[in-house]
């Protein structure tokens, strides 16, 4: 099969862990913090990381561009930069797409927009074919069930029609989201294998799928839930599983099995509901080292919005000490706002809003 010069990049270069730092902000939540920003860059380097997909929560087109522009300059071509585009509609999208290909960016991220209307399964290939045309840059599909598209397919996610969004150029993989069903994902890597990279998010299906599939690359979740710079095993797995090295990569699962599905229990409630336990995975980020801080809160009035308790944090030290990963013992008020807001000395006082954090 002859690929297009994107899916044969993917093939060469779209390998590893794959992180997703949130964006940082100052203390009264009106701006990025751009070193926050930084130190996250340097702490996705220093986790071994080979790529980083930018999930900027809550913010303007414009802030989203700033994020890039500020990843980009810090990382200096240490680690591969990809841009979350989902869901946004085709004209923001492209906007950013872009924005995108004059820095040093070199994938994005699509999906599905919320408010796309879908009434057969050309609005959807049109969303797609119109994100494609406008852009060089390779992007990955995100392989979710939806129902806006229960009318197309009974899973949630039109096959016959993904089959032709994969023939496009510049589509070179799919994430198969965290609780996809199983016989969905070997019906998609059936399908698909051939032209894309699969990367499951299931962190306990990826020794299967790769065995029969090919996986190279996996990420977009709270990957650091797994690891730390000095003790990375989510990267040594990945390793293994390219190497085809399945029986040592069995050994580091079973290793991060307890960690996994506590991380893969909690996610799985609010990606049902259409959302991420945003508060938490800032809470994973900074125990190993990045920045920390809080969340905006969501526009939207009825998201399901996630609150980080003191039971929640023990809980989420206990999972890393399962896997001999012995946080520090920092103060928690430097989470609330930040590493380096703390290191200048902002205090929980001088924060607007701790809506998701609880005592």
């Amino acid at each position: 099969m002859n690929l297009s010069p994107q899916k044969q990049w993917a093939r060469e270069h779209y390998r590893g862990v794959e992180n997703s730092p949130k964006t940082p902000f100052t203390p009264d939540f009106r701006n990025l913090d751009e070193e926050g920003i930084r130190l996250d860059v340097r702490h996705c380097i220093e986790n071994g990381f080979s790529s980083t997909m930018l999930a900027s929560t809550y913010t303007s087109i414009a802030e989203k561009k700033r994020f890039l522009e500020v990843v980009c300059d810090e990382a200096k071509g240490r680690i591969k930069i990809g841009l979350n585009l989902f869901p946004h509609p085709a004209n923001e999208a492209i906007e950013l797409l872009n924005f995108a290909e004059k820095t040093a960016c070199t994938h994005a991220f699509v999906g599905v927009p919320r408010n796309l209307k879908i009434d057969t399964e050309k609005d959807v290939l049109n969303y797609f074919a119109t994100i494609c045309e406008a852009t060089s840059l390779p992007l990955v599909i995100y392989g979710a069930p939806s129902p806006k598209m229960l009318n197309l397919h009974p899973s949630g996610f039109p096959i016959s029609l993904f089959n032709k969004i994969a023939d496009l150029p510049n589509i070179v993989g799919m994430k198969l989201t965290q609780p996809i069903d199983i016989a969905l994902a070997f019906e998609l890597c059936e399908v698909f294998a051939d032209r894309l990279l699969i990367g499951p998010a299931n962190l306990a299906s990826v020794p299967m799928i790769a065995k029969n599939y090919g996986v190279q690359w996996i990420g977009q979740w709270v990957v650091e839930a797994l690891q730390s710079p000095s003790k990375p095993y989510l990267v040594e797995f990945m390793s293994l599983i390219n190497r085809n090295k399945f029986s040592d990569a069995m050994r580091i699962y079973w290793h991060l099995a307890k960690a996994y599905w506590y991380v893969h229990n909690l996610q799985e409630s609010y990606l049902h509901a259409g959302t991420h336990p945003w508060v938490h995975i800032n809470y994973f980020h900074w125990l190993t080292g990045g920045n920390g801080g809080l969340p905006r809160k969501s526009p939207r009035p009825n998201e399901m919005e996630a609150t980080l308790s003191s039971k929640d944090r023990a809980e989420i030290r206990e999972a890393y000490a399962s896997i001999g990963i012995i946080n520090e013992i920092d103060p928690e008020e430097q989470f609330i706002v930040g590493r380096t807001n703390f290191s200048k000395g902002v205090r929980a006082n001088e924060v607007n809003s701790t809506h998701c954090y609880s005592e």
